[in-house]
């Protein structure tokens, strides 16, 4: 599931840092996509880059046009998700090969994920795992939550959400929430019919207590937009 993931780069101003997040490469039919959270490219420009493996497992760095051309971000307007449509042509298809989830292994529907189902996250915290060899970080969870309507961290505005049972860390926004289709239990591994992704992480809900827990965005939102 490491290919399908990449880590996004927003040079700032001076240059001298960068905003990180992460996306998610989406087939549907004959078109392609990037998705993250809206809030991860809210300040989008031309410098934009993600990082992507290679062949070889190394992390390469390419700007965003490269693979999009001349296409613009599209922001859910409840939802923090955003997605950019992919050009698929002869100078950029040797990174995009073998890069996409399904786009109907994708939970659309509007019912929430069992607590009793293992969830995996993929990202890049802190920017981590997208220098020298490719390599997203995940953390196993569950679901804490059904749907909760809650202010977005961002802008302030209601949408739902799902809650996790573990936080988020900033990097990991915009990146897949996945049931991986496998359950481990003592020495034996039952595999479910597929890979399913239930969801965008939004961020981290803290408090002054020092309590933390994640927020993912519900992928049911991705129904009827894309």
């Amino acid at each position: 599931m490491f290919r399908v993931v990449c880590n996004i780069r927003i040079p700032m101003a001076d240059r001298a840092k960068e905003e990180t997040g992460t996306g998610l490469f989406v087939s549907k039919g004959a078109d392609f996509f990037l998705i993250t959270a809206s809030h991860v490219v809210k300040n989008h420009n031309s410098q934009t880059a993600v990082i992507l493996s290679n062949n070889d497992g190394n992390a390469t760095r390419l700007s965003l046009a490269t693979l999009s051309g001349d296409n613009q971000w599209v922001h859910h307007p409840v939802a923090d998700l955003a997605y950019i449509r992919l050009t698929p042509n002869e100078a950029n298809k040797v990174h995009l090969q073998n890069r996409f989830f399904p786009f109907d292994h994708i939970h659309l529907v509007s019912q929430p994920v069992s607590r009793d189902v293992e969830l995996t996250s993929i990202g890049f915290p802190l920017g981590l795992g997208s220098a020298g060899k490719y390599s997203p970080l995940s953390f196993r969870t569950f679901a804490a939550s059904p749907f909760l309507t809650l202010n977005r961290f961002d802008n302030n505005k209601p949408s739902e959400f799902f809650i996790l049972e573990n936080p988020s860390v900033g990097g990991y926004s915009g990146g897949p929430v996945f049931d991986l289709g496998y359950i481990v239990s003592a020495l034996m591994t039952q595999r479910k019919e597929r890979t399913v992704c239930y969801g965008i992480m939004h961020g981290t809900i803290a408090d002054e207590t020092g309590g933390k827990m994640a927020a993912v965005t519900p992928s049911h939102y991705l129904h009827s937009w894309i």
